[in-house]
């Protein structure tokens, strides 16, 4: 019978029970928070009992926890009971989303779990957002302990098929999709990544990624126990604030596996001052894979050269490819060479086909090799109308097989066979494919993303759907035409951003400010998703391509776009830059003033300035929001505070009535407040 994680963190716990699984940064400065493969096991099981007392088995629970060791137990503590683990980021108020109500009614949950300190918060967000009266019971587990003289946890019965967790898809207009993740998907996938990166128990893992996120779940959670080694674990929040932390973490533990999308390596490579680079060795680092977004050659040259003094090997680097509905893991690299760059021509590329070109070609792009899978499964690239295999250096769709696929998405089984269980055509292979949605070549053996043939927008590692983007930009001004606005992503000096091109209604276009339309769409974009836009571009009606059947063509608007042939009546490619605006009045003002320029890379900010219509993204207001806290260390300052009140004033005004509040408990009662009435 096939093994489980169950299976192996339960043989970790009896023959290396004080090893550390876990260990929990703060910051850098304060001892960490330690949990051993015994304590573990045991914690988890008094979870476990818990929860087969307070539902039946195979019922969804619903994980509403910050960064931590509780969401950990919690997890395993599912896994242990026979539940399906649904892990989410707590919801927030003054958020507008649905889509935790959503995910509530796809996975039919009544419990879900946090920690006390979030209890109350918690509970008082869904109430809000709770508008299908929808009934969830609230457990915090730092509530349940074991009790004495209770019997050993048994495991549930031995089924590696059945699900171990639902990953939900990103999406707040349309209906959410759990991805369905087997025990025997769990193993599949850990034995996957370990043959790719020559992975072991001696391997330290260093992990900022979010723990509700696939990548995170199961490169920082999964695989480590799968392996019976060390899981180094901080806050997202504690990376964006200060990206150095995590590579200080890696010299520090000697961390030899550690890996993010992207954007996290451009950030280290721009962000880290030179006297962060002290004392920092990353010599111990063997495996730094980059994922989830598309890797950039241009940031791999750049980190590497950045950190060659440190100790980096640019051998470390490995690009690689996955998705949910893979578990996450679909291919990587070779862990002992060189990443692959290729230089290609991009207007061949965008035609369908690999053109090799020197690098001074004026068309010259640089494509990098996401590596190959592992047997039992498979990568193919094929023709996504014919589906048939193409030849090597012609685009086509990724496909990918074996035991790591997903059976499906919960309760979706049209969607589902659309997605899952393909055949290639013309081929005798008893492989049934996932279809990736992604574009790529297969060149000697490695392949190349190149882009998305379904419309979905990825940055910073996140998910979007641009119908998502799309709707809330149209509800953004009355002169924009409804059912004519294309989001989409286009690539920046600094990575992908994200872009809308809306047309104007009829009665408005001569009429309409466009600064202030442009400036609306980027408030409400923001609001709604927590994400800048990049670049916006305003049309006169009629000018959006459309098919026959009157559906956008993001990808023709898109190209157009490029190509300069798409007719514009107005375009702005960066956030506006804030004037000298309305000066600093107070001290807390000129504190929060600074604290926002810095963030959001401003040479001036008024206090009356919107920061969020000025291009701050959740990236941005989580650094202003961590320099926040360490200017001011006696608030708990968090991101929800800035999105709440998106003024250095407004904010400015919150914070000085806090300080108020704290120092009137501080003081001394005086003669009138002794006095009995």
């Amino acid at each position: 019978m096939s093994t489980t994680i169950i299976d192996r963190m339960r043989e970790h716990a009896h023959a290396r029970p004080d090893t550390v699984a876990f260990r929990f940064l703060n910051d850098l400065a304060a001892a960490p928070q330690e949990l051993g493969y015994r304590a573990l096991w045991d914690e988890a099981a008094a979870i476990a009992h818990y929860l087969r007392a307070a539902a039946p088995a195979g019922s969804r629970i619903m994980l509403f926890f910050p960064p931590g060791m509780a969401y950990i137990r919690a997890f395993y503590g599912c896994l242990l009971a026979g539940m399906v683990a649904v892990p989410l980021y707590p919801p927030r108020r003054n958020v507008k989303s649905d889509r935790i109500i959503k995910v509530a009614q796809s996975c039919q949950s009544v419990l879900a779990l946090t920690t006390e300190s979030e209890l109350a918060a918690v509970q008082a967000a869904w109430d809000e957002q709770n508008t299908e009266g929808l009934a969830l019971r609230f457990q915090a587990v730092d509530a349940i302990a074991a009790v004495p003289g209770q019997a050993p946890l048994e495991p549930p019965a031995r089924d590696p098929n059945v699900p171990a967790f639902l990953q939900y898809t990103s999406g707040s207009t349309g209906t959410p999709k759990g991805v369905i993740v087997t025990h025997d998907n769990i193993a599949a996938n850990a034995r996957h990544l370990s043959q790719m990166s020559s992975g072991g128990p001696d391997d330290i893992f260093v992990n900022w990624l979010p723990l509700f996120h696939d990548l995170g779940l199961v490169t920082a959670v999964l695989w480590p126990v799968w392996m019976g080694t060390t899981s180094v674990l901080m806050a997202p929040a504690a990376f964006v604030r200060d990206p150095a932390i995590w590579l200080k973490a890696i010299s520090r533990y000697r961390g030899t596996m550690a890996g993010a999308p992207n954007f996290a390596f451009e950030l280290c490579a721009t962000k880290i001052a030179d006297a962060d680079l002290a004392g920092l060795d990353l010599s111990s680092l063997r495996i730094a894979y980059n994922a989830a977004e598309p890797v950039r050659a241009a940031t791999l040259d750049k980190f590497s050269a950045r950190f060659a003094a440190c100790g980096f090997r640019a051998e470390a680097f490995y690009p690689s490819y996955g998705m949910a509905e893979a578990t996450v893991f679909i291919s990587g690299g070779d862990a002992a060479a060189l990443p692959i760059v290729h230089t290609v021509d991009q207007r061949a590329l965008a035609a369908g086909r690999v053109q090799m070109v020197a690098a001074g070609h004026p068309d010259a792009t640089r494509i990098v090799a996401c590596g190959a899978a592992t047997a039992p499964h498979d990568v193919r690239v094929v023709d996504p109308e014919t589906g048939r295999e193409q030849a090597d250096g012609q685009v086509g769709e990724i496909w990918f097989a074996g035991p790591s696929v997903s059976p499906g998405y919960w309760q979706l089984d049209e969607i589902s066979s659309a997605t899952f269980g393909q055949r290639i055509a013309g081929s005798d292979s008893a492989y049934r494919y996932l279809r990736t949605g992604d574009l790529g070549v297969m060149l000697d053996g490695q392949v190349y993303v190149t882009g998305r043939s379904k419309d979905l927008i990825i940055l910073h590692g996140r998910n979007y759907y641009p119908q998502d983007i799309e709707a809330s930009a149209v509800a953004a001004h009355p002169a924009l035409r409804a059912g004519y606005v294309a989001a989409f992503s286009l690539d920046g000096a600094a990575g992908e951003q994200l872009a809308v091109v809306a047309e104007l209604e009829r009665e408005h276009f001569r009429s309409a400010d466009p600064e202030q339309v442009v400036a609306a769409i980027r408030r409400q974009v923001m609001h709604d998703h927590e994400v800048a836009v990049g670049r916006v571009v305003l049309l006169r009606p009629y000018k959006i391509p459309m098919t026959s059947s009157g559906k956008i063509q993001r990808r023709q608007t898109r190209a157009m776009l490029l190509d300069g042939t798409l007719e514009l009546l107005a375009e702005s490619e960066q956030a506006p830059q804030a004037g000298a605006g309305e000066a600093a009045a107070t001290p807390t003002e000129a504190a929060l003033a600074a604290i926002v320029r810095q963030a959001l890379s401003l040479q001036a900010i008024g206090v009356a300035d919107n920061f969020l219509a000025l291009g701050a993204d959740s990236l941005a207001i989580a650094e202003a929001a961590g320099l926040a806290r360490q200017h001011y260390p006696q608030l708990a300052i968090q991101q929800n505070d800035f999105f709440e009140r998106p003024t250095v004033r407004a904010l400015a005004q919150w914070i000085d009535l806090q300080l108020a509040h704290q120092a009137s408990r501080r003081a001394p009662a005086t003669e009138l407040e002794t006095i009995e009435l």
